[in-house]
C-alpha cells in the first residue's frame, strides 16, 4: 500500500511539472517577443534584438536549438560580440532569459540602467511565469 501511495504521488509530480513545462513555452516565447520590440537602447546592428532570448528548460527541455539560434542571428549582425554558455536544470523547470551579446552588462547597468532590458523584464515577468505555470499544471491534471 505504501509503495502504490508513493508511486501515485510521484506519477502526480511528473504530471504536474511537466504541465507547468508546457504551461511556461507560451509565456517564455511572448517574453521574447517583447524583449526583441519593446527596448529602451538604440538599434544599431540589431545583434542586442536577435540575442534575446526567454526559454523554458527542465523537464527534457534543454532550449539549446532556441540559445544556438539566437547565438548565430547576434554573430551574424555583430561579429565577435556574442557570449556562449550552458544551462542544465535536471528535473524541476523554469524558464531563462538572456541576452547573447558580450556587452549586455553595459546596456543594463550604463546610466543607471536607462537602456537595461533584462532587469525590468525579469521583474515584471515572474508573475505570468507563475500563472503559466499553474495553468499548465492544472490543464495537465485535466482542470
Amino acid at each position: 500500500m505504501t509503495q502504490e501511495l508513493i508511486a501515485g504521488l510521484n506519477r502526480a509530480m511528473n504530471v504536474a511539472f511537466d504541465g507547468a513545462r508546457d504551461g511556461l513555452k507560451p509565456e517564455a516565447a511572448a517574453v521574447t517577443d517583447e524583449m526583441r520590440a519593446n527596448h529602451p537602447h538604440g538599434n544599431v546592428t540589431g545583434a542586442t534584438e536577435a540575442g534575446y532570448g526567454a526559454r523554458v528548460v527542465g523537464r527534457g527541455e534543454t532550449g539549446a536549438s532556441a540559445f544556438a539560434a539566437e547565438v548565430s542571428a547576434a554573430e551574424s549582425l555583430n561579429p565577435g560580440h556574442t557570449a556562449t554558455g550552458t544551462v542544465s536544470i535536471a528535473g524541476i523547470v523554469g524558464v531563462i532569459i538572456d541576452s547573447k551579446t558580450d556587452y549586455q552588462i553595459y546596456l543594463e547597468t550604463e546610466r543607471a540602467g536607462e537602456n537595461a532590458v533584462l532587469t525590468p523584464t525579469l521583474r515584471a515577468s515572474g508573475t505570468r511565469f507563475t500563472q503559466g505555470a499553474a495553468r499548465g499544471a492544472k490543464q495537465a491534471w485535466g482542470g
